[in-house]
């Protein structure tokens, strides 16, 4: 992922929310001067633009445990006690954490230039 692709995914996401390219350029500024890589910016601005639009955004395990600075046995461990306090207090853990059967994921492979619209 590079600088542009962060901003490009930001803004089409969120610029409908009256950010402008030049306020993503300035968020991503702040993640590079902090050292994160293009992955953990896009993964951090998702995750805080999201929370603060209630624009859903969903994350695997491996874009959570690098945006927090985790092992992924971590996140799973942390998710798994997420989802039983959330059933134990009378709440549906599906409302928060959605699990995907790795056979029902779909891949696709695009060619450079394969999308033109």
């Amino acid at each position: 992922m590079t600088r542009e692709d962060v901003i490009i995914n930001i803004m089409h996401t969120y610029g409908k929310y009256g950010y402008s390219r030049k306020d993503v350029e300035e968020m991503v500024a702040s993640g590079e001067a902090h050292g994160f890589s293009y992955q953990t910016i896009y993964t951090g601005l998702r995750m805080s633009l999201g929370d603060f639009t209630g624009e859903e955004e969903h994350f695997t395990v491996s874009e959570m445990a690098e945006a927090l600075g985790e092992s992924e046995e971590n996140i799973v461990k942390q998710i798994e006690e997420m989802k039983k306090d959330i059933e134990e207090s009378g709440g549906d853990a599906q409302d928060y954490v959605k699990e995907i059967d790795p056979e029902e994921v779909q891949r696709f492979i695009v060619m450079p230039g394969g999308l033109t619209s």
